[in-house]
């Protein structure tokens, strides 16, 4: 059962047959990054978008006390149906912990650029913080003209960004537990550490990776067609189911 707390929305497909698609969005964000790559997916596949609870407009409901919560309220926007489940950043780490849970729902998975802190060899907090810069103009793309969070919002999302970071402290699965097909993406843009964890990842799940060109970290923003082909090719990998 959805959380009636949950922002959900349903793009429908033209033919009702179609192939379920779910975007989850990462930290400090929302749905509506996912505009462009809805209008580049429907009317071909049915696609559901949703706020992770705390963020956007589910910021009514209670937060997460873990990461298996958020993978149970990604179950529960699938409604019973099986489909491809498409993360970015932080989403991604959802995506895969929900196809651990419920293998029986998700036919394939995408994971761009996912949050995996918990591995050992992800990254020193020194080496994020000294490529930042490389990408701060990226994380603005696609922003123009939206209203400014007010102080007491961006307190909140950071917030809500170091709680959530500790639920992928510790591992919440092992690659060996995922059996869902899998593509792994990046940006072509990306910091240069987000390279080596790609490419890391895509051999520790056998899988192929797809670079975005003209991209960075917020792909689904900066080439959103492009994002939309990388969910084409997570959909193709699970086939018609």
């Amino acid at each position: 059962m959805i959380d009636p707390n949950l922002h959900v929305v349903e793009h429908p497909a033209r033919d009702a047959d179609a192939p379920v698609v779910v975007l989850v969005h990462g930290v400090l964000d929302s749905s509506v990054s996912f505009e462009g790559v809805v209008e580049a997916l429907v009317p071909d596949f049915t696609v559901v978008t949703y706020d992770r609870r705390g963020w956007g407009l589910s910021r009514d409901a209670p937060p997460a006390t873990s990461l298996a919560e958020h993978a149970d309220d990604l179950a529960s926007v699938m409604r019973e149906r099986r489909g491809t489940v498409v993360g970015h950043s932080y989403g991604g780490a959802v995506a895969m912990l929900t196809s651990v849970r419920r293998p029986e729902l998700v036919a394939a998975i995408g994971v761009f650029e996912p949050s995996m802190q918990w591995l050992d060899w992800w990254p020193s907090m020194d080496t994020i913080v000294a490529q930042s810069p490389d990408e701060q103009e990226h994380f603005r793309h696609g922003l123009e003209g939206r209203p400014q969070r007010t102080p007491e919002e961006r307190a909140w999302d950071q917030a809500l960004m170091g709680e959530e970071l500790t639920f992928i402290a510790d591992p919440p699965f092992g690659f060996d537990d995922i059996a869902a097909p899998r593509v792994v993406g990046r940006g072509a843009l990306s910091a240069r550490w987000r390279f080596g964890v790609t490419d890391r990842l895509h051999e520790e799940l056998g899988c192929t990776l797809v670079e975005i060109d003209g991209a960075g970290h917020t792909a689904h923003r900066m080439q959103p067609k492009g994002f939309a082909d990388f969910v084409r090719s997570a959909v193709a990998l699970g086939g018609a189911s």
